[in-house]
């Protein structure tokens, strides 16, 4: 009777009694290590031209999770998987050693294994270890996914993520592909002449985005903290005391939607350089994010959910206004009467919350713009009621140097020339303040101690926050971000 026909009770008692005969045979079992001599990537990489049938007289030592056994005859084949690669082990029954071949027989899937043998190529050409001695390094007591396919359903899936990440190699390759994302992000900003630096994610002031933060209580110091929803802030306290090029990489935290584009918890690059402005932020961005797709392998158009942009040409820069007038036909601009736009969209049959010019431009292009923007665009000028931390265009009292860019319809960053004036900062803030008591739970709380940093003088400075997540979503063209965070939120089972 096989596992597929028996309780976990079965499964875990039988397995359980084999650990135990195993033990008895080699009480050196369940080692606190095991030394390899190669990786399996190593060793598919070194013998990879190995013709059918060969033999090297080359004995390595490796380890593994059993991933798949079989038996012809007087052979035995086991497939491992280490983190990197997997392998053919091959037994023959007629000259392995009887203890050894003992250990072989109380083996299941999932074991966790280390063994020595010759790299060998079988007279089909598949390259194989020829193994001579085995050892278990742990027994997994229970059994894994049924005959290897995988995990399909996607709430078992992220449930239980460790099984995802053994059975489902692109789950795996995900997680590489996100590491090494960040790994090329940091090595850029440091050739910059970057520092990375950590700021606090408990905060006694939620600041530097508008959004609604997650509240808990610090019981030593006897006071309500906040998780942060952005570092910005303290990044930009770090600027004033002298620090002219800071980054951070690192999660916030947003007590909001949760969807297919949206986590309460997710990962963000900010950065933060003085004497920069929007302009030399854009540039940097732009030639970032294409480094960071051409070290993950993309070199050619781009496909992301059916859609295709060539990412390495020159990104456009696009006026808001005017990408809501080309999509709604409708001659705006944030100098046109509000009353006469709201009229014309009412005609439209479009109805908006918003009343004064600037939130209109604004929640125009939420609704009916930002979803189409497919190839990179730098989306510029903002109005000032949505970036109360950005500086205002010159000659214009609503229009600031902000930015967001925008691929396949996601905003992946956003930037602008930093507001260096403390009194203005003062006003904006507490503007802010006020549509908070008013009901507004996203609107920015006055922050006192920012302003006082500030009046010591904040030099022009250029920021940047990118969202990691977004990026790693289509670099490996996944349309959820429960797919490209390791361990997602998920509702209680």
């Amino acid at each position: 009777m096989d596992e597929l026909s028996k309780s976990e009770k079965e499964i875990y008692d039988q397995r359980k009694s084999k650990l135990e005969k195993i033990l008895k045979i080699d009480s050196s079992s369940l080692p606190h290590s095991f030394t390899r001599t190669a990786s399996l990537s190593h060793i598919r990489s070194e013998y990879k031209d190995l013709e059918p049938g060969a033999k090297t007289d080359v004995n390595v030592t490796v380890a593994g999770r059993i991933i798949n056994q079989r038996s012809f005859g007087k052979l035995i084949f086991i497939d491992i998987q280490d983190g990197t690669e997997k392998i053919q082990l091959l037994i023959d029954k007629e000259t392995i050693e009887k203890d050894t071949m003992k250990i072989i027989e109380l083996l299941d899937v999932g074991d966790i294994i280390g063994c020595h043998g010759e790299v060998i190529t079988t007279r089909k050409g598949e390259l194989s270890i020829k193994m001579s001695k085995v050892q278990l390094l742990n027994k997994a007591l229970k059994g894994l996914p049924e005959k290897w396919h995988g995990l399909k359903d996607k709430e078992t899936r992220f449930r239980n993520r460790y099984l995802d990440l053994i059975s489902n190699s692109n789950a795996k390759n995900i997680i590489f592909t996100r590491s090494k994302i960040l790994k090329t992000i940091r090595n850029y900003l440091d050739e910059k002449d970057f520092i990375e630096v950590e700021t606090p994610i408990l905060q006694p002031t939620p600041g530097g985005a508008i959004a609604k933060p997650f509240t808990t209580h610090h019981n030593a110091l006897n006071i309500d903290m906040y998780l942060r929803i952005a570092p910005e802030l303290y990044l930009k306290r770090l600027v004033i005391g002298g620090f002219e090029k800071v980054f951070e990489i690192g999660r916030v935290f947003r007590n909001e939607g949760l969807d297919a584009i949206h986590s309460p918890e997710f990962t963000m690059l900010e950065s933060y350089e003085a004497y920069a402005d929007m302009n030399d932020v854009m540039d940097m961005t732009e030639e970032m994010i294409k480094d960071v797709f051409l070290k993950v392998g993309h070199k050619d158009p781009l496909t992301f959910d059916g859609n295709q942009t060539d990412i390495f040409e020159e990104w456009e820069r696009k006026e808001m206004s005017e990408l809501v007038s080309q999509v709604l036909d409708l001659d705006i601009s944030f100098q046109s009467d509000p009353k006469k736009i709201r009229n014309l969209l009412m005609k439209k049959g479009i109805e908006l919350d918003a009343v004064s010019i600037g939130p209109i431009i604004y929640e125009l292009f939420e609704k009916y713009v930002e979803d189409s923007l497919y190839s990179p665009v730098f989306v510029t000028g903002y109005p000032i009621e949505v970036s109360p931390f950005a500086r205002k265009r010159a000659r214009s009292e609503i229009i600031t140097d902000r930015f967001e860019l925008f691929m396949f319809g996601y905003e992946v960053a956003n930037g602008f020339s930093e507001l260096i004036d403390a009194e203005e900062q003062s006003i904006r803030l507490k503007e802010q303040a006020k549509r908070k008591a008013e009901g507004d739970e996203e609107a920015h709380v006055e922050d006192e101690d920012y302003v006082t940093a500030m009046q010591y003088g904040l030099p022009p400075t250029g920021g940047l926050g990118v969202g990691i997540d977004r990026i790693v979503m289509i670099a490996v063209n996944q349309q959820s971000i429960r797919e490209v965070v390791a361990f997602p939120h998920m509702k209680p089972d």
